[in-house]
């Protein structure tokens, strides 16, 4: 007993230093700042809800994180779409935040339509461009995912994030370390499908014209 206890314990110490570590990285090394009126625009991302619409655990911990993060003046945009029930993510946990959190109904914006993580900063890229911060804010290795996406999506972007509050020693203990696991495994593979195709596109050869294929010239 003594032995497994001492193991499990390991493994959660092992997990958390792994948060600490993955919480700090994916930042730009010299910040960038973007329009002087712009917002400090926090990007919370949505997570699936119950199957009869409630808040669940993980919407609740992402606005929370989202709102520790935050300037005073800062602008949250939520985004997720109806990937569960009727009601979109973002509506959901912008309810969250209003009703429990304190956040002014006016500080909030509504992206009501992603359905995956890449959606979730492509269809907020009204709100990111126009802004002079950018945070996101999810659970640690989901938001260190998204910062990858970003620099992907639009690297001048990406140059004006800031760090998001996303540890907290022992917070949620071991669901953190399953979820760490889980984005570890997610992000792993995204970077295998972008690795296939960009060796896709450097063996194939580019289409030609069919003025080309024809033997035309111009005049």
């Amino acid at each position: 007993m003594k032995w497994t206890a001492a193991v499990g314990a390991g493994v959660l110490a092992f997990g958390e230093i792994q948060a600490w570590r993955t919480s700090r990285a994916g930042y730009p090394r010299h910040p960038a700042t973007g329009p002087t009126d712009g917002a400090d625009v926090v990007l919370v991302l949505g997570f699936r809800s119950r199957e009869d619409g409630r808040l669940n655990a993980l919407q609740a911990w992402r606005t929370r994180i989202a709102v520790r993060s935050a300037s005073p003046d800062a602008l949250f945009v939520f985004s997720g779409g109806a990937v569960r029930g009727s009601e979109p993510e973002a509506v959901v946990m912008a309810r969250y935040a209003t009703k429990r959190l304190g956040v002014a109904p006016d500080a909030v914006a509504l992206e009501p339509a992603a359905q995956s993580t890449r959606e979730n900063l492509s269809l907020s890229l009204p709100w990111l461009r126009a802004a002079r911060t950018i945070r996101i804010a999810s659970n640690t290795a989901h938001a260190r995912r998204a910062r990858d996406y970003l620099r992907e999506l639009d690297p001048h972007l990406w140059q004006r994030l800031r760090p998001t509050r996303d540890f907290r020693p022992l917070e949620l203990g071991p669901l953190r370390l399953a979820l760490t696991f889980y984005d570890f495994v997610a992000r792993r593979s995204a970077g295998r499908t972008m690795a296939v195709a960009a060796a896709e596109r450097a063996v194939t050869p580019p289409a030609r014209s069919t003025a080309q294929r024809s033997g035309a010239t111009d005049a």
